[in-house]
């Protein structure tokens, strides 16, 4: 995927505003700059994870998701758009070299960012966070 990022974010908004059409008005006609962002992010928060340094990844991650809150209106239930999108894209866009390992490599870091943003976000909101189960 690494190779790839510019269009993973593109396969990734595909089936995000298939999924989740009423998501489509919460970003700008040219989505070229949200693509380059979503990609700067993912390729950073992988770096990141990969290298076992996620303290200030996680904090990063809250800000985002409290400021899509504040900003796009952007509520906790969309993040099970987000994730399944990103999860399709993946699959669409490794092809032939998809497989069950990457399969769960993938969705464990997509959950675990969606996590951390929703927690932002439910700060935002003024609601308390789940707890994750241990």
């Amino acid at each position: 995927m690494a190779d790839r990022p510019v269009r993973l974010a593109e396969v990734f908004y595909d089936h995000l505003f298939e999924m989740a059409p009423a998501t489509r008005s919460m970003f700008a006609d040219d989505m070229t700059d949200q693509m380059q962002k979503m990609t700067d992010t993912l390729l950073a928060a992988i770096a990141q994870i990969s290298a076992q340094d996620t303290a200030q990844l996680e904090v990063v991650l809250h800000r985002m998701g409290r400021e899509h809150y504040e900003r796009h209106h952007v509520e906790p239930e969309h993040y099970m758009y987000v994730a399944h999108a990103l999860t399709r894209a993946v699959r669409d866009v490794a092809d032939r070299d998809y497989s069950s390992y990457l399969s769960s490599c993938w969705i464990a870091v997509i959950q675990w960012v969606t996590e951390h943003m929703v927690a932002g976000t439910r700060a935002a909101m003024g609601t308390p966070a789940i707890p994750h189960p241990r």
